[in-house]
């Protein structure tokens, strides 16, 4: 009677706040605390089930954060990439990524860091891809961009639904647009090149490099143009302006002639059903100049929701992107990335919210299914409650929302993406060695 009272009293008690300094601080009584634990233990081991990269001997590699590649034998495997970096390394080739992303990634914080240690190792000097015109310009470490009077039509605001680029946006200029971009590193790109829409005659666009004014018209008969600014010449300063109202530009890409170029396509808040807008012939029509030989896809934070177990909206979703990007860039190789960790405030403590693990699980199964490469992120950066380590710890990572990083945050994610990339090279060209 004695324990039937009792728990029957801390049951009571479990629904009120208590004082402070009753039961040495504790806040609330929590009598399934340790069934929870569980629950959320048994939520993380199956985020990690059937996450090994499957190998053609059957071996699995001793770390099993390494990316796992679920078309190995297929033409879409990431060994072709793998042997692309070799190639810009050894044969002074150019190699390219494009980053699909929501806010994570947003700035080009996180991207930034994983293309300049990829430049450092394979070579490549230059952002890559840029708009004309971003909210966010403050946030991007490599470059100085000031753009103004452009009109920008993206994935939430097209009302005369125009064909909308990588990035979610479609510019046109209004009276007299311009933008000007400063490299803020030595590493000053050697190339600059525009792209643009098709549009009903020619537009002339008036170019200063490096202090020197010069006349560009562009080519506009196909579904997307490439115009040449400049070539051959390391680029201190550009600027651009132009008063052809009625010409649809996508943006600029500044690089060098050889190495690695990594082009961050990031937009707020996309689950990645926006990304569906993006049609297969704008994709194929970029593709043929920008020549891209991987393709990563990171979307989860916004599409996480608190405590579900699954989510058969995303999964459809995402199967249609990857489809889409199929028909779109050919057999280009696709990286899924995991969600990372976020929190939840669960009886006034953050911890990780339960919902992740099982979206880390669906996205497994996604990649699974589309025999593309997948990243366990939130295993990488450390699993259950790394998020909450990392905003209240000693050394802060991350912000207070317990989902976006800080710039050491950013960092620290895009190096654990490089050395995570490296060692999965050295893993999978390992085996194909040994198979030979």
């Amino acid at each position: 009677m004695i324990i039937g009272y009792a728990i029957m009293l801390l049951f009571i008690l479990s629904f009120f706040k208590l004082p402070v300094g009753i039961l040495n601080g504790l806040e609330r009584i929590d009598i399934l605390a340790d069934v929870k634990k569980t629950k959320s233990s048994l939520a993380s081991t199956i985020a990690k089930k059937d996450t090994m990269p499957f190998a053609n001997n059957g071996t699995i590699p001793k770390d099993f954060t390494l990316i796992a590649d679920f078309g190995h034998d297929s033409a879409c495997s990431l060994n072709y990439f793998f042997k692309k970096l070799d190639s810009a390394k050894l044969a002074g080739k150019k190699v390219r990524i494009a980053y699909f992303g929501d806010s994570f990634v947003e700035g080009d914080e996180i991207t930034d860091e994983i293309r300049l240690q990829l430049q450092t190792l394979f070579g490549g000097n230059g952002i890559g891809f840029l708009p004309v015109q971003s909210s966010v310009v403050y946030l991007y470490t490599q470059v100085k961009m000031n753009g103004s009077d452009w009109i920008d039509y993206n994935f939430r605001d097209n009302p005369y639904k125009f064909p909308l680029g990588l990035s979610g946006h479609l510019f046109y200029p209004y009276i007299n647009a311009s933008v000007e971009y400063r490299p803020k590193t030595s590493w000053l790109p050697t190339e600059a090149k525009l792209y643009t829409g098709k549009m009903a005659g020619k537009a002339t666009i008036h170019t200063n490099v490096n202090g020197k004014n010069g006349l560009v018209t562009t080519i506009s008969n196909q579904v997307i143009n490439e115009t040449i600014l400049s070539a051959a010449t390391p680029i201190s300063t550009l600027k651009i302006n132009t008063t052809s109202e009625e010409m649809p530009v996508y943006g600029i890409s500044l690089e060098g002639s050889k190495g690695v170029y990594l082009d961050n396509y990031s937009f707020r808040g996309n689950t990645g059903i926006l990304t569906q807008q993006i049609s297969k012939e704008i994709m194929a029509g970029l593709n043929k100049y920008l020549k891209y030989d991987l393709i990563i896809i990171h979307y989860g934070i916004n599409a996480v929701e608190h405590d579900k177990q699954s989510f058969p909206w995303f999964e459809a979703s995402m199967n249609t992107i990857i489809r889409n990007m199929r028909r779109g860039f050919g057999n280009v190789p696709i990286l899924l990335v995991s969600t990372s960790d976020m929190g939840y405030k669960y009886d006034g403590k953050y911890m990780t919210e339960k919902a992740v693990p099982y979206m880390v699980a669906t996205q497994n199964k996604i990649a699974r299914t589309n025999k593309v490469a997948f990243w366990n992120l939130f295993e990488a950066m450390g699993g259950d409650n790394t998020i909450t380590k990392w905003v209240e710890g000693d050394t802060v990572l991350a912000a207070k929302d317990y989902t976006h990083m800080n710039v050491k945050g950013a960092k620290k994610i895009g190096d654990l993406f490089f050395e995570k990339l490296i060692a999965s090279k050295n893993y999978y060209q390992g085996l194909t060695s040994n198979h030979k």
